[in-house]
């Protein structure tokens, strides 16, 4: 199954803003526990290439996100990141994924940074900062641009209410970051907790939205 497939079923993506690789290691875990594959790992975590080493072997599909230069795609891909994404439009990085063998998923926000990003060969496109736009936007896109394929990040919390909108109108997931927390803030139980009502919040999407 493709990276993108897996995150396309899963629908959330943890983003682990961690203070450190062993709090994302941990982190990772406890997402794992609840039911997540697939989780993204930040390039403001320091020695991330060494918490995604530590991730690649325990049947957990891990990307590093925050990417702001083709040399981190490189760094993320030797260590075993299977996907990157950045918070802006870049097609040096869109490139260099494709040049490493990884899928590359960019930021945008308007529909010409959609399109730039979607044509230059994204697997998906990130919609960053979900504050600033409402979840029927994405529908006004994929009117444009039905193939696109969105993820939504930003204030995005890990509920119902906040999630199911956003699906419904046609994101293949939703990123959840600081609403998530992290082990070391959180502790494992309550990250395990965030992260099933999250999943529970897709599956009733998925059953009621039919």
């Amino acid at each position: 199954m493709s990276t993108l497939a897996a995150l396309e079923r899963q629908g959330v993506l943890p983003v682990l803003r961690s203070r450190n690789a062993d709090d994302a290691v941990a982190t990772a875990h406890a997402c794992r526990r609840a039911g997540m594959t697939v989780v993204e790992l930040t390039h403001s975590t320091p020695d991330v290439e060494r918490a995604v080493a530590a991730l690649a072997d325990d049947e957990i599909v891990v990307g590093i996100g925050t990417i702001t230069d083709s040399d981190q795609v490189r760094a993320g891909a030797a260590a075993g990141a299977r996907f990157v994404v950045s918070f802006g439009a870049s097609a040096e990085l869109v490139d260099a994924a494709r040049d490493a063998g990884i899928e590359a998923i960019p930021g945008a926000l308007t529909p010409s940074e959609v399109l730039a990003c979607w044509s230059a060969g994204a697997a998906a496109v990130k919609l960053f900062p979900a504050r600033l736009i409402e979840p029927a936007y994405l529908r006004d896109l994929r009117t444009v641009i039905p193939e696109v394929r969105l993820v939504v990040s930003g204030g995005i919390k890990p509920d119902a209410d906040s999630i199911r909108p956003w699906l419904a109108h046609g994101a293949v997931a939703v990123a959840l970051g600081e609403a998530l927390g992290t082990v070391a803030v959180e502790g494992h139980a309550e990250v395990e907790r965030r992260c099933r009502t999250a999943l529970e919040a897709v599956t009733q999407q998925r059953t009621e939205g039919r």
